[in-house]
């Protein structure tokens, strides 16, 4: 069995004068809810072996700074190919990974985190948020045989959801 974790991009700061969308920076908010969904993944023992993120600042940024607020290592792996993508680009990084992974994280955007999601779980829909992340378990041993509709979403949990908890 494999495991992903699709992780949203924290809440981007708007207001940062960045136009260029791909460079845009997190805002305050955005660097609290990575901050505590990598401890969210700490706790429960979640956390990936692996993360391959959109180029974007804000990708980037959500997942370094869940890392380093969870304690917890991980290979990384940064592309362009996940920033403004569809889900089967999505599908093509997650076939790409290497076997030892067990558990995948991929650091993405809107709407394709949605659809992704929705695909892998076979016609589910779903809205994620900013900060949003969702476990998918594929009944595979390799990655290469990753496809859609072929996941079972087991959780779904947004930073308001987990600031609640923890």
């Amino acid at each position: 069995m494999k495991t992903i974790i699709i992780f949203r991009h924290a809440k981007s700061d708007w207001s940062s004068g960045e136009a260029n969308d791909h460079d845009r920076p997190l805002a305050e908010r955005g660097r609290k809810a990575a901050k505590l969904m990598g401890r969210f993944l700490a706790k429960t023992g979640q956390a990936p072996d692996s993360i391959v993120s959109s180029s974007a600042v804000r990708a980037r940024n959500t997942f370094e700074l869940a890392v380093k607020a969870g304690e917890w290592e991980a290979q990384r792996r940064v592309t362009d190919r996940l920033y403004n993508c569809s889900p089967a680009d999505v599908l093509k990084e997650i076939k790409a990974e290497p076997d030892t992974t067990e558990r995948l994280m991929i650091v993405g955007h809107e709407p394709t985190c949605s659809e992704t999601i929705g695909r892998l779980a076979g016609q589910a829909r779903v809205s994620v948020s900013t900060g949003t992340m969702a476990r998918l378990d594929l009944p595979i041993e390799h990655w290469r045989d990753a496809d859609f509709g072929t996941a079972e979403l087991i959780w779904f949990v947004t930073p308001r959801l987990i600031e609640k908890m923890l």
